[in-house]
């Protein structure tokens, strides 16, 4: 049906979804989260089509640069997309059997349609730790705003755990949700905080000693 691709052709059809992209991001950057919602879903669209290409072997199969391109374009633009229905405040939707379907759970299916070719094949669709690590934050927010309170502990766990140094939003979102976890949404929102555990105040690495703050993740 499609013929078959070139790297050339492919790569072009690369820089058409990051100009689409680009857009969500202009819109996001604006503060219009409803256009870089439906750009970002453009985005994310097209690539899962150019990954489905793939399987059916119309694009070259011995070319790693399109494979790992193709996987660092779709965690990327996930996570943006993910960004963008966090900030979302007024998206609504209906699923097909007439349940409302929040910002969060939209921003969440993001995060995890993203690792699904990783589950199945996780030699071959491995994406950086730098995107997996954004990934893995937005994840963590979306469970967050669910009050998947354990859920969000473990993606931001793994986020931490792919810092290669501090990282202050992925500190305080870990500090936040742990509070939550240790004293319950009520105790956490009071600022009820009794003595923590020494580990709460251990730095990630032996050289982030000298600097202010601590995180419950952060370890020697």
């Amino acid at each position: 049906m499609y013929g078959s691709w070139s790297s050339a052709q492919v790569h072009a059809e690369l820089r058409n979804i990051l100009s689409v992209r680009e857009a969500g991001n202009r819109a996001f950057r604006s503060g219009d989260y409803a256009l870089s919602t439906k750009k970002y879903g453009e985005a994310n669209y097209d690539i899962l089509w150019l990954k489905g290409l793939r399987y059916a072997n119309v694009i070259p199969a011995d070319d790693w640069s399109i494979v790992e391109a193709i996987t660092e374009m779709q965690y990327t633009t996930q996570s943006n997309g993910a960004a963008s229905f966090l900030k979302y405040d007024a998206f609504s939707e209906v699923d097909d059997d007439g349940n409302e379907v929040c910002r969060f759970r939209k921003a969440l299916n993001c995060t995890l349609v993203a690792d699904e070719g990783l589950r199945d094949h996780p030699t071959l669709w491995k994406p950086s730790e730098g995107a997996k690590r954004k990934l893995l934050y937005r994840r963590a927010q979306a469970y967050e705003g669910l009050e998947g309170y354990d859920r969000a502990w473990e993606a931001i766990q793994g986020a931490h755990h792919l810092s290669p140094e501090r990282d202050e939003a992925i500190c305080g979102l870990a500090m936040k949700i742990w509070k939550v976890r240790e004293y319950g949404k009520d105790g956490a929102e009071a600022g009820f905080v009794p003595m923590e555990p020494d580990f709460f105040f251990k730095p990630y690495r032996k050289e982030a000693y000298d600097r202010p703050g601590r995180c419950q993740l952060c370890e020697a």
